[in-house]
């Protein structure tokens, strides 16, 4: 007997649900002991997942943890600044100006079309997801020619990745939905007035009979490529990605959507895996937990020490039982005279609590959660000790050297993030006939996509240092031998420089401007050198116009001895 859609998309649910099982506990923990509300179970009594700060009473590692985030968003995809830029590889070809004018408003109309979506946002709450738990998942839809972002949370979704292992390309998640939003979206018509209940269950129809608009309804959407379709057919049930939806719990042969996409829109970074697991096995948020539960143990410590210094426990004579008695400032407790000479109160016992000491180790603690989120590489500057300020160059090697300790982790969100969502967007502006008319010279390159963010450009620092030191050296040797700047290449010294540092590729010209420059400036010179020398000569060229009309006055009066003996010549 055949499966139906429901039926398979469910027994895959099953296994997707195994396989992310053994992380759950964990993500449990660093939900609740760093940032609370991230994980969500998402049963029917908590969808929200909401539960506070109940276990948290150091809240450094959420602090150390925001600033992470922060710096993950301004180093990698900074809405302010260009962090990523279309290419090919053919470094001839795209030196030529139509090429690189045309490379260049492709990846400014992308970045436009970044900025008025909530795809920035998604970023944001996304890294963070990735610091605490390892991976998150984004993914990308449109509406309306504009681009829309769907984070689902950390335990809301399952994911499972190629069969290459390149990439994650399908996500089930459980969507949490009110019975409006269910009725609105799969119930009424586009007319607005008629209703088709035919694709939900009665349940949902009864809930919107009495009233219950603002019920939780729990629907499930399974995006993965779709194996079984006809290319030919142009329907969205064909689209080489499905996007599914159902009604969890009810009728198992109804669908509410049969729908697809035609790309990968799901976007899934993992901070580091092994092998052929699909989620991340470590990440900052796994390597701080350790010290954060010492962290939390310590403070506790910390504060009951200082409780039992301020409110210790007291013995008191048994007279006192049923009499009034207070320990607070300025109240009186009468007590009788041959109880005078002992204190009516005194500790039960003494606790000695080294606070110094255990203050100390929990300020390295905290260092250490630092240092697990690099917390203190991306706030390198503000807390660097010693005399301020230091030289430039200083400021940039340390930063630079801090900086190079996420080399793996940028070169995964490269391939992972930027370059998958670089790509979806610039086949969704061929789509829309939104991309600017490609030169004849582009007709079968590859399209590549450069990574040009700030922690990619500390990688490349060593690539710019090494540029700057051949120049110099070049330029020292020039008193001893001016023939040495022969050996050096100015114009690709200049192209790979600002290459490394990710300038705007209209800043440095393309190589047949330069050219056509070059050439100009030197017709140019020709022909001042051509002015400069037709000026030179005009004094000889009008001696030698007189001379031949001399010449001529004396072929018709007396000849060559008459013209001798004007210049003053004896014949």
């Amino acid at each position: 007997m055949v499966d139906t859609i429901r039926e398979r998309h469910e027994r895959r649910l099953a296994a997707l649900k195994k396989e992310r099982n053994p992380y759950e506990a964990q993500w449990q923990e660093l939900n609740d002991l760093i940032v609370p509300g991230r994980y969500r179970k998402g049963d029917a009594r908590d969808p929200k997942g909401i539960n506070g700060n109940k276990k948290i009473i150091d809240n450094s590692p959420k602090l150390a943890h925001r600033v992470a985030q922060s710096g993950m968003q301004a180093g990698l995809t900074s809405p302010t600044r260009p962090w990523m830029r279309y290419n090919i590889t053919d470094k001839d070809l795209r030196e030529f100006g139509p090429v690189k004018d045309y490379l260049y408003e492709a990846t400014r109309r992308a970045r436009e079309r970044l900025a008025v979506s909530n795809i920035y946002n998604c970023l944001h709450t996304g890294y963070g997801d990735e610091l605490l738990f390892g991976q998150f998942c984004l993914i990308l839809t449109r509406s309306n020619r504009r681009l829309h972002g769907i984070l689902p949370p950390v335990g809301q979704y399952w994911i499972a990745q190629s069969q290459y292992g390149m990439r994650v390309d399908t996500c089930y998640r459980r969507v949490w939905m009110t019975v409006e939003q269910v009725v609105g979206r799969w119930v009424a018509k586009p007319n607005g007035r008629d209703m088709d209940w035919s694709n939900v269950s009665t349940a949902i129809k009864n809930l919107w009979d009495r009233g219950n608009y603002d019920d939780m309804i729990e629907v499930f959407n399974a995006v993965e490529p779709r194996l079984a379709r006809d290319p030919r057919n142009p329907t969205k049930a064909h689209k080489p990605f499905m996007s599914n939806y159902w009604e969890a719990g009810q009728d198992r042969d109804k669908m509410l959507e049969v729908s697809g996409f035609d790309r990968n829109p799901i976007i899934a970074p993992r901070w580091d895996v092994v092998g052929e697991d699909v989620y991340a096995a470590t990440c900052p948020g796994m390597d701080a937990l350790p010290d954060v539960k010492m962290l939390q143990m310590e403070q506790r410590w910390k504060g009951m020490g200082i409780e039992h210094q301020v409110k210790p426990s007291l013995v008191a004579p048994t007279s006192l039982r049923n009499k009034r008695n207070s320990s607070l400032p300025g109240t009186i407790t009468y007590v009788d005279e041959q109880s005078v000479g002992t204190a009516a109160y005194r500790r039960a016992f003494d606790v000695n609590i080294p606070l110094g000491d255990l203050a100390a180790d929990i300020d390295e603690a905290k260092r250490r959660v630092d240092r697990a989120f690099y917390a203190d590489l991306f706030m390198a500057i503000s807390n660097m000790e010693g005399v301020q300020p230091r030289n430039q160059f200083e400021l940039t090697q340390r930063k630079e050297e801090q900086l190079q300790q996420l080399g793996p982790t940028v070169e995964r969100q490269h391939h992972e993030l930027i370059q998958p969502l670089a790509d979806w967007l610039f086949y969704q502006m061929e789509d829309d006939n939104d991309l600017p008319e490609a030169p004849e010279e582009l007709q079968g390159e590859d399209l590549n996509v450069d990574n040009i963010s700030t922690l990619y450009q500390a990688q490349l620092a060593v690539s710019t240092g090494s540029i700057e030191r051949m120049v110099s050296f070049v330029g020292s040797l020039l008193g001893a031998n001016p023939e040495a700047v022969d050996k050096l290449d100015i114009d690709q010294a200049i192209d790979e420089y600002g290459d490394a540092i990710g300038v705007v590729s209209t800043i440095v010209r393309s190589d047949d401007m330069v050219k056509a420059i070059r050439e100009g400036r030197a017709q140019q010179q020709q022909a001042a050198k051509a002015t400069e020398a037709a000026a030179t000569l005009a004094p000889a060229l009008k001696d030698t116009a007189q001379a031949a009309q001399t010449l001529a006055a004396t072929d018709e009066n007396g000849g060559p001895a008459e013209l001798l003996s004007r210049l003053g010549i004896a014949g």
